[in-house]
């Protein structure tokens, strides 16, 4: 068998990827995964099955361990290295790899379309005991008000910012893409991105919340602590396309809060309905007069609400209030 061929069964490349390998992996890379040939092997094994110096073993090592083509654990006091997959790989690649952007529509759209079936498969399982309420080995995702922003990050000491690789590889919306927020020891040696202060990160989440996007942290962060702040879409994020596909409002993310709207304070300028990312606030097809102006009803329709609460702010009459449930 071929590397390349033995290369793609090991670690899981769909087959629309195969013509584009040169854009992902080196040969010395594809190699390295097929040396290891699914085992988990220190850097003196890895030595001799590649037949090469232990310096440059160590070089492709770390090369590909910061790529996500290999993994690597302690394993009775010694390294040991063992291949990763294809869609650990694509996440690196769609947030840090230069030529990322470069990559033709057809493609991105395939890529997109196939990580986001990966992820809803590793997810079902968890979402389903969710829904039935049992018991789960992390918390679900909450939504995050604004006005929580800062006891959030004002409890955490390390913060670090990555591109979301949920809006890198699906690219539905303009919306900015460096917006995941990593505290305290969710911050690992291959977190990579930035460094922010905690100034800089209210600073950087206010942006993305006045360009629409949602925020979502752990649902337990004030009695376990943050480890992270997504601010979200609902067109490209994974999570929030798994969870309307599977309809899991309220369970994933939790909500907790509910959104009001005093009609008769409403302007019907439809600055809710461009900012509501589900559609319960929307322009109907009524007309309204509104100081004299002939203009359209802007409807809401409370059963479609999430519970994110990014509407509340932008209404100029203060028409749309939050109560928590």
């Amino acid at each position: 068998m071929a590397v390349i061929d033995r290369f793609v069964s090991l670690f899981g490349v769909p087959e629309f990827v195969v013509l584009h390998m040169d854009r992902f992996v080196s040969e010395g890379e594809m190699g390295l995964v097929v040396g290891l040939n699914g085992e988990k092997c220190s850097v003196s094994e890895i030595v001799a099955r590649l037949d090469c110096s232990f310096e440059d073993a160590q070089v492709l090592l770390d090369a590909c361990y910061d790529k996500h083509i290999v993994h690597r654990e302690e394993l009775d006091g010694e390294l040991v290295y063992f291949g990763a997959d294809f869609y650990e790989l694509l996440d690196y690649v769609c947030k840090f790899d230069e030529s990322y952007p470069l990559f033709d529509e057809d493609l991105r759209k395939a890529l997109d379309q196939w990580c986001y079936q990966v992820y809803a498969g590793k997810m079902n399982s968890y979402l389903d005991s969710l829904i039935n309420k049992e018991v789960v080995d992390r918390a679900p995702e909450q939504f995050l008000l604004i006005e929580d922003l800062d006891q959030v990050l004002e409890s955490v000491s390390d913060i670090r910012v990555v591109p979301c690789n949920c809006r890198k590889l699906a690219s539905h919306c303009v919306k900015p893409t460096e917006t995941c927020l990593s505290f305290n020891d969710s911050i690992t040696d291959r977190t990579f991105g930035r460094s922010l202060t905690k100034e800089e990160a209210k600073e950087l989440v206010k942006a993305a919340h006045k360009k629409g996007l949602m925020h979502q942290v752990n649902s337990d962060w004030r009695t376990k602590g943050p480890t992270y702040i997504c601010n979200c879409c609902s067109c490209c994020c994974y999570p929030l396309r798994l969870a309307q596909e599977k309809r899991t409002k309220g369970v994933f993310p939790v909500s907790q809060i509910l959104v009001q709207r005093d009609d008769s304070k409403c302007l019907h300028c439809g600055a809710c309905a461009k900012r509501c990312n589900f559609g319960a606030f929307y322009i109907g097809e009524v007309e309204v007069m509104v100081k004299g102006k002939r203009r359209s009803k802007v409807e809401f329709d409370p059963t479609k609400c999430w519970g994110c609460g990014i509407c509340e702010e932008a209404c100029p009459a203060k028409a749309i209030s939050v109560i928590e449930r």
